[in-house]
């Protein structure tokens, strides 16, 4: 079971998620519900303690921790079978999406020479996911690629926010260009991004991760440690909706936060103050939920995979007319 109890006798109160929620409602007292290492309680104190900041007899406490407890039970079950990308898939996807990562090289001179050495950079991916950069000759981390070409290139998913989101990282060699490749490449990376007019400046030129020797993939917590091969990466093609799931995103979140709210309820079972999309693709819907002021992912499959826009447009309207009449249902009854 993803969310542990805290017990009663043998009746479940309240998950590890309430337990957070009673930390930010109590601050420090909520803490003392957890017992300290090596401590010994009995049952009947630990009864007292936990009812005591519950506020509730003991068999009430157990009743009304029931029903919401099946609802996390049934959240995790869902959650669980839900359909997703594969990891190669999600990875090449996450870089496609993407504009802005931190880039690592080998500092080559001062204090820092042989540590290594982080800027946040813009770069494009290639056909294949591999990064091109265009940095300029002043920069300290094109200095250290001339002279080390060893780095690495760490990605942040849509909306990252904690350790609970998806990132990828590159490791590879990243080298300049060649004059007679330069216009070529430089090409590809104006191509993914058409606004960085900047590339045009004669001080700044195209590297380009070519030989990427490993990858590093965590999708967040418990999708975390799962191996992909840079074979991998460059063999896989990024999702479809890619070219518009952003906009779809926006508009999802602008005008129909409600039927997020509702299709949550409707498919997973739980019912959340407010649901915010975050990322989208061809199997499913990726999901923030907030309930009682905490926060936690949703994801939401489709009905059946999609590839076009229309395909999209129609399973999530589908999905959102279903949600209405099921909470509907569920309000009536």
């Amino acid at each position: 079971m993803a969310h542990r109890a805290i017990l009663i006798g043998l009746k479940p109160v309240c998950t590890c998620n309430q337990v957070i929620r009673l930390q930010d409602h109590l601050g420090g007292t909520a803490r003392s519900l957890w017992r300290r290492p090596g401590s010994f309680e009995s049952r009947k104190a630990r009864t007292k303690r936990l009812t005591r900041h519950l506020s509730v007899q003991p068999m009430q406490a157990a009743q009304t921790g029931t029903s919401e407890q099946q609802d996390y039970e049934a959240f995790d079950q869902h959650q669980s079978s839900a359909a997703r990308v594969e990891i190669a898939e999600e990875a090449r996807t996450l870089l496609e999406v993407a504009r802005i990562g931190t880039l690592s090289t080998v500092a080559s001179d001062g204090a820092a020479s042989g540590f290594p050495s982080g800027s946040v950079v813009e770069y494009a991916p290639d056909d294949k996911g591999r990064p091109i950069f265009m940095l300029s000759s002043i920069s300290p981390h094109t200095k250290h690629l001339r002279k080390d070409s060893r780095c690495s290139l760490t990605v942040l998913g849509p909306a990252f926010r904690d350790l609970a989101d998806a990132r990828v990282s590159l490791t590879g060699h990243a080298r300049a260009m060649p004059q007679d490749r330069e216009d070529a490449v430089k090409l590809m990376y104006k191509s993914k991004n058409p606004e960085s007019f900047w590339a045009d400046f004669g001080d700044f030129k195209p590297f380009y991760m070519e030989e990427v020797v490993a990858v590093h993939f965590n999708g967040g917590f418990g999708r975390a440690g799962r191996k992909v091969t840079p074979e991998e990466i460059m063999s896989t093609p990024a999702d479809p909706l890619v070219p518009f799931a952003s906009h779809v995103v926006q508009h999802m979140n602008e005008d129909h936060a409600d039927s997020l709210v509702a299709m949550v309820k409707h498919f997973t079972g739980l019912t959340v103050d407010k649901a915010h999309l975050v990322a989208l693709d061809r199997l499913g819907m990726d999901c923030v939920c907030i309930k009682d002021k905490g926060r936690m992912k949703c994801r939401l499959p489709y009905t059946r995979s999609v590839t076009t826009r229309s395909e999209l447009r129609a399973v999530i309207v589908e999905m959102s007319k279903a949600a209405q009449v099921g909470v509907k249902q569920w309000i009536d009854g």
